[in-house]
């Protein structure tokens, strides 16, 4: 048990797994999983069991195996546009760094992007990627358990006047991580955070769990101290204070004991094929984008030509005298040149 708490004696794990009867599978949930479960209930048992269940059931009403095998944000390019985040690296005790550009998120260009509900089930993936994946080579990488994270959240230039829009985005990521994987968020890093913050902070502390809130450190734009007593200058970006410029910006790197080759047996294809996966939705969505412009094309070419013909002989009838008109077969109904191509549909290329 001291690998995993050292608060917390094998006699109490051993109680809750018993408690937990078939619930509880000894292939996929480790004794570090039960701990946080336990944690997060402050070790009562019973409401430690009412939470894994309750997880157990989510996982399978939301199809969480699916999402993870299946499903593909193809918005992620244009998200990270006005939402730069990445997983970059680890603080002096091994937790994965996470870095939020929280500042440049604009609401309105964001449910131009996407909806909650997408976003929901990308938070879901991510997370299992965190929890299955990363957490484990972050393991490896530092010898003992690993499994929490640090957020660094920067939220210079941010349009609080917007906050109440992205509430919902909040309360998502809020309840997927503390209810459904308790007790792996270390310390949550404001900065940037101007004075007008505090207002928000007393909004965003009745949408979060407590105990996430306690573990926020609100900082101003003399944060970078904060950041090197816990972080090494080679593994924090350049922008904030460190010394680690990645090709194409720190801001949107993905790079950490998981994928730079220092840990045996990582990086994982499946896993890191999470990125290949949401590019090539990206590409489907273009083509079919295209693909439905092509089909549309040929009427609005049409209607241009039409449009052509009927100016071309207005032009001639505006310097030849009145439009022509043909006289129909009876003799009886006479209709202009331009209603008779309407009518007729003729199609001419446009140039």
């Amino acid at each position: 048990m001291s690998s995993t708490d050292p608060s917390l004696n094998d006699a109490q794990l051993s109680f809750f797994k018993d408690a937990l009867g078939a619930h509880f599978n000894p292939a996929s949930h480790s004794d570090a999983l039960l701990v946080r479960f336990l944690k997060a209930r402050n070790c009562n048992v019973e409401l430690a069991k009412t939470m894994f269940i309750n997880w157990r059931e989510w996982y399978a009403r939301e199809g969480v195996d699916d999402i993870v095998a299946n499903f593909a944000f193809h918005e992620h390019a244009d998200l990270r546009k006005i939402y730069p985040k990445s997983a970059h690296k680890t603080d002096k005790q091994g937790r994965l760094l996470l870095f939020e550009q929280f500042g440049k998120l604009d609401a309105t260009e964001f449910f131009q992007i996407t909806t909650l509900d997408r976003i929901s089930k990308l938070e879901i993936r991510e997370a299992e990627k965190l929890e299955l994946y990363r957490f484990a080579a972050c393991s490896k990488a530092a010898g003992k358990v690993v499994d929490k994270v640090v957020v660094v959240m920067d939220v210079k230039d941010y349009p609080f006047m917007q906050f109440y829009r992205i509430q919902g985005l909040i309360s998502i990521i809020a309840n997927i991580n503390s209810n459904y994987h308790p007790e792996t968020l270390g310390q949550v890093l404001v900065i940037n955070a101007p004075y007008l913050f505090s207002a928000v902070w007393s909004v965003i502390v009745n949408i979060i769990p407590a105990d996430t809130a306690s573990k926020c450190r609100i900082l101003g734009s003399d944060y970078q101290a904060a950041l090197l007593e816990i972080i090494s200058p080679e593994n924090l970006p350049a922008m904030y204070g460190g010394t680690c410029e990645c090709p194409g910006g720190c801001n949107y790197a993905d790079v950490g004991p998981w994928n730079d080759g220092t840990v045996e047996g990582y990086p994982d294809t499946f896993w890191e094929g999470f990125a290949q996966r949401d590019m090539d939705a990206q590409a489907a969505v273009l083509a079919a984008k295209i693909a439905e412009a092509d089909v549309v094309k040929p009427a609005a070419a049409k209607r241009g030509s039409i449009a052509s013909l009927k100016e071309r002989f207005s032009r001639k009838g505006s310097l030849a005298g009145p439009i022509p008109t043909v006289e129909g077969n009876n003799g009886t109904s006479r209709k202009s040149v331009t209603e008779s191509i309407e009518e007729e549909d003729v199609f001419v290329d446009a140039e």
